[in-house]
Order: C-alpha cells, then sequence, then structure tokens
C-alpha cells in the first residue's frame, strides 16, 4: 500500500503565510484534513524506478582521472547483441544514475546510491552497447574547466597539463583518450560542448527534452540536457538515436518520437545547405578563433553550402540570462529539499529526496556561493529577476527561429580560450578561485544555449 504524507496544522500555517491568507483556527484544521486527503492520492503518482541488481564498481583508476567508478562487466549489453551500438564502448557522466554505482556529481556533499538505471543507462545497453563506468565531473555542473571536481582535477589527453573543459570534463576526457568510443555528459550551459572543444571531440546538445532526463541529477531543469561526446559526428549521432525518445518517466520529455536515423544524414551533400554565421558572435572571437572558424566556412562553401551573415540583436544580454536562470534554479534545488522553480519538475524523484540530504560542509565554495548569491537574489526581487531571465529567453528564442526561415543552420564560434592556454590548478586555501580567467571567458559563449535547438560542437583544424 502506498505511503503518504501527513499535512500538519503547521504545514498549513506556513503555506498560509507564504500566501499571505490569514486564516481561523477552524479553517486550519479543516486544511490540515484536506492537504492530507490529497496527499494520500499523491501517493500512488509516486515513479517506478524499476530497481535491479546493483552492479560491481570499483573507483576509477587512469592517468587522466576521466573515471570516478569502473563498472564491472554484468552481460547488460548482451541483450542488444545486434543492436545499433553493438560493442560500443561506453560511459556516464557522474550525475545519470546506474544502479549500485554512488552518483556524486563530483561533490564531496553528496551521499547518493541509485538502486535503478537512468533511462539513458538502459536504453545504451539495450541498443548493445558496454558500460564501462561512470565520469568525473566539475562538482555540481557548475564550473567548465573541469577543475573544481571534489574527486580532483581530470586531465586534458590532448595537451599536457591543459585543462580539459567542463563540466563533463571526464566524458571528454575519456573520449579524447579513447578510454571509450563515446560517453554521455550533461549541458545546462556549455557543459558539452566546451570540453568537447577543449579535449578535441564532437559533443552535441540535443533539442531540449528530446533525450529523457530520468535518473539524472539536475542542475537547472530548463535548461538541462543529456547527450553524447565522441570522436566522429557519425557516432554522436548514433548514439543520440539510440537514447532520444518519449519517456512515461519523464513527464518533460518530448513526445515526438525521433525517426531513429538522425545518424544517416551525416554523409548527404551540403550542396544547396545555406548556413548562417552570426555576426555578433564573431565580433567577439579571438584571431585564432576566429581563423578556425572561417577555415570551416571555406570547406563548407566548397562542398556546396552558401554562407550568409546574419544578426542576433543583444546576443550578450542572452548569457547573463543563462548565468540567472541557472544559478537561481541549482539554488532552490538545494534551499527547498530538491524542489525547483521550473517546468517539468519531477522526472529524477529520487535524485530529489537525496538533494534534500546534501551535508552542507562537504560542498565547495563555488556551489555554496552560487546558491547563497542567488537564492538572495530571488528573496530580494520576489522572483522578478529570474522571471526577466526566463522573458529574455524567450524573444532570443524568437529571434532565431526566425532565422530558420532563410537557413538551415547557424554557425557560431567555440571557446576563445583553449585548453592548452591554461593549465590545470588544484584548488587549496591558498588559491581557492581556479583559473577564474578561464571560467569567465568560457561564459561569454553561452548565449548560443538558451534557445532550445541542437547544437553540436566541432573540433576543426588544419590536415597539413
Amino acid at each position: 500500500m502506498p505511503t503518504y504524507h501527513m499535512v500538519s496544522e503547521h504545514h498549513v500555517e506556513a503555506a498560509s503565510e507564504r500566501l499571505g491568507v490569514a486564516l481561523d483556527p477552524s479553517d486550519i484544521e479543516r486544511y490540515a484534513a484536506d492537504a492530507t486527503d490529497a496527499a494520500a492520492m499523491a501517493a500512488a503518482f509516486e515513479p517506478s524506478t524499476d530497481e535491479r541488481d546493483p552492479r560491481e564498481c570499483v573507483p576509477g583508476d587512469n592517468e587522466y582521472n576521466a573515471f570516478r567508478y569502473r563498472v564491472e562487466d554484468h552481460g547488460g549489453h548482451e541483450r542488444g547483441a545486434n543492436g545499433p551500438l553493438s560493442g560500443l564502448r561506453v560511459a556516464v557522466k557522474d550525475n545519470i544514475a546506474v544502479a549500485g554505482v554512488p552518483m556524486t556529481c563530483g561533490s564531496a556533499g553528496v551521499d547518493f546510491v541509485p538502486q535503478y538505471d537512468a533511462t539513458v543507462v538502459k536504453r545504451l545497453e539495450t541498443a548493445g552497447a558496454r558500460l564501462l563506468g561512470t565520469t568525473n565531473m566539475d562538482e555540481f555542473a557548475l564550473t567548465t574547466t573541469g577543475e573544481t571536481c571534489a574527486h580532483g582535477p581530470t586531465r586534458n589527453p590532448a595537451t599536457e597539463d591543459g585543462v580539459p573543459g567542463g563540466s563533463s570534463s571526464g566524458s571528454g576526457a575519456a573520449v579524447a583518450a579513447d578510454l571509450v568510443d563515446a560517453a554521455l555528459g550533461t549541458d545546462t550551459g556549455g557543459s558539452i560542448r566546451i570540453p568537447a572543444s577543449y579535449c578535441g571531440v564532437v559533443g552535441l546538445k540535443p533539442t531540449h527534452r528530446s533525450v529523457p532526463r530520468f535518473g539524472f541529477g539536475d542542475l537547472a531543469p530548463s535548461l538541462d540536457h543529456v547527450g553524447p561526446l565522441a570522436s566522429s559526428v557519425s557516432t554522436v549521432f548514433r548514439v543520440y538515436d539510440a537514447i532520444a525518445g518519449p519517456d512515461p518517466r519523464d513527464i518533460s520529455s518530448r513526445s515526438a518520437r525521433p525517426t531513429g536515423n538522425t545518424h544517416t544524414a551525416v554523409d548527404e551533400p551540403a550542396d544547396g545547405t545555406t548556413v548562417g554565421v552570426v555576426r555578433e558572435a564573431m565580433e567577439g572571437a579571438d584571431p585564432e578563433v576566429r581563423d578556425a572558424v572561417n577555415a570551416a566556412l571555406t570547406d563548407l562553401e566548397a562542398a556546396g553550402a552558401n554562407a550568409t551573415e546574419v544578426s542576433l540583436p543583444r546576443f550578450d544580454e542572452m548569457a547573463a540570462a543563462v548565468v540567472v536562470i541557472a544559478n537561481t534554479e541549482f539554488a532552490s534545488l538545494l534551499a527547498n529539499r530538491g524542489l525547483v522553480r521550473a517546468s517539468g519538475t519531477g522526472y529524477a524523484n529520487p535524485w530529489r529526496a537525496a538533494a534534500a540530504d546534501i551535508d552542507w560542509d562537504g560542498l565547495g565554495d563555488g556551489v555554496v556561493d552560487s546558491a547563497v548569491t542567488f537564492e538572495a537574489l530571488y528573496e530580494a526581487t520576489e522572483g522578478r529577476a529570474y522571471v526577466g531571465a526566463q522573458n529574455v529567453r524567450g524573444r532570443f528564442t524568437a529571434a532565431v527561429d526566425r532565422h530558420f526561415d532563410d537557413v538551415d543552420a547557424l554557425v557560431n564560434r567555440g571557446p576563445n580560450i583553449f585548453g592548452t592556454d591554461c593549465k590545470i590548478t588544484v584548488r587549496s586555501s591558498d588559491n581557492p578561485h581556479t583559473n577564474s580567467r578561464i571560467r569567465n571567458r568560457s561564459g561569454d559563449i553561452v548565449p548560443d544555449r538558451i534557445a532550445y535547438r541542437p547544437l553540436v560542437s566541432l573540433a576543426w583544424c588544419d590536415e597539413s
């Protein structure tokens, strides 16, 4: 029989105070009884997590600190022996649930061992992929260098002592080092595409909500995505085809089912394709980045595509909007025992319950700074700053969508700073703020991420 919460008169008094409603004592007793009846009905809504036998795991052991845990082979991939990902070696970020494997979100303040697999993990194995483990990440996915993980910084296989980018740092590094063929990351403000850029691999932030997020330890639900990193475009989209599609356990997932053959479009000719180059993004590019983008455009045009300049006014305003939205939703997660101010809440219920028991003493300074600063902002503005940022997002998304009446794709630059330009700094009492320069400058490329469209990061180089 389902269990449910008894609603006390204290709960009613607290609710009426927040709402600014004055109640008589008799009303308080009646509302407590009505709310308890509602709680009994709601108990039946608790989602099934499809608990399964836990996997055996051991702490990750590799020179790049890419893995958080290695998973013992349990034969799960054998169900998809003839599937589209048969034989593919994969890993998933440390904020994606794998039964029996501690999910720490890169933090020493989290004590959570899921007894179920995230939807994307189940789909990977059903498609025949072999799960090798979970990958390290910046703490709670809040930064973008790969240095802030409580379990030590991740190193970039592409450059000695360079940062790998984050927050999906271990996923990018594992692919770049050929420890796996593909890895799942998560992206709120660039956390798939930044490590893909720094590590020289391919990363995809899918269309928002096209990949279900059940079993994912969320940062900011209205911006969060789960997506793949791999060494080739075709592998990225093979993985995407396997994990995308609606999920009844994630009420926010899109109801439309993808075709399942997105990867077959990779080899289609570029003839007649029109790409729009965002002027405001290129105006802020470093010379080396601008040269790389122009070289890519030259190759596209040689292949038959047409390139034209487009404008997205107030482009830089989007960066501030992302910061406000993401940090406000994350602060709400910590301040409200796993509840967040965003649509589609509840898709990661077991994780939300664990979030209520986070050990604040185990959190890094950056996490505490973010939570306190943006919860205070929300209280001081009575939510107006957050609502304003979402309104900005809506206007920007509409502006992006209008361009697709005339172009097939938009081209934006990647990060201005390469992993080779910024060496790993281990956080200590003498140096609590690791590489703030790269974090701040990485932030100047977030505007494209606020729209709901898919984005892919490509590493472009001169083959000579």
